[in-house]
This record gives structure tokens, C-alpha cells and sequence, in this order.
């Protein structure tokens, strides 16, 4: 089962994206991953995304790659979508 989850005023800046580009820059450990995987969870369940469209997300490091598809996929099974 989900937590409640506490956002900083910044996070929720970021989750307020709707379209177009975005970059997010901020020091190790101020919760970028965090913020970003939940966007992209916000987006796959609330967006209509056509056959022919992805949401991307961009990292430095497979690591980090990896990451984000852990706790992406995650959240979507919490939400049952995998």
C-alpha cells in the first residue's frame, strides 16, 4: 500500500508540468528521482497518450536508469497498470 507522500514547494512546482520540455537540475540528494518518477506515474494514469506517443525520461546513468524503471514500474503496480 502507497504512503502519504509530504512534497517540498519545489516538487511541487515540477509536478505541476504538463507539456513540452523540462529540466531539472538540483545537488545529490534533494529528491530528483523521487519527483520525476512520481510525474511520470502522474502522467501515464492521467494522460490520453496516443499508440505513436512515449513519455521519455532522460538520465545521466544507467544506474539511475534503472532506478527510475524500479520505481516507476513500482507505483504503477500499486495502482494496478502492471
Amino acid at each position: 500500500m502507497s504512503e502519504k507522500v509530504v512534497l517540498r514547494r519545489s516538487q511541487e512546482e515540477v509536478l505541476k508540468y504538463r507539456t513540452g520540455l523540462m529540466g531539472v537540475a538540483a545537488v545529490p540528494g534533494s529528491g530528483k528521482t523521487f519527483t520525476l518518477s512520481h510525474l511520470a506515474v502522474k502522467l501515464i494514469m492521467s494522460t490520453a497518450l496516443e499508440s505513436d506517443q512515449e513519455i521519455l525520461v532522460v538520465t545521466f546513468s544507467n544506474s539511475a536508469a534503472d532506478n527510475f524503471s524500479t520505481r516507476i514500474g513500482n507505483r504503477l503496480r500499486e495502482n494496478g497498470l502492471m
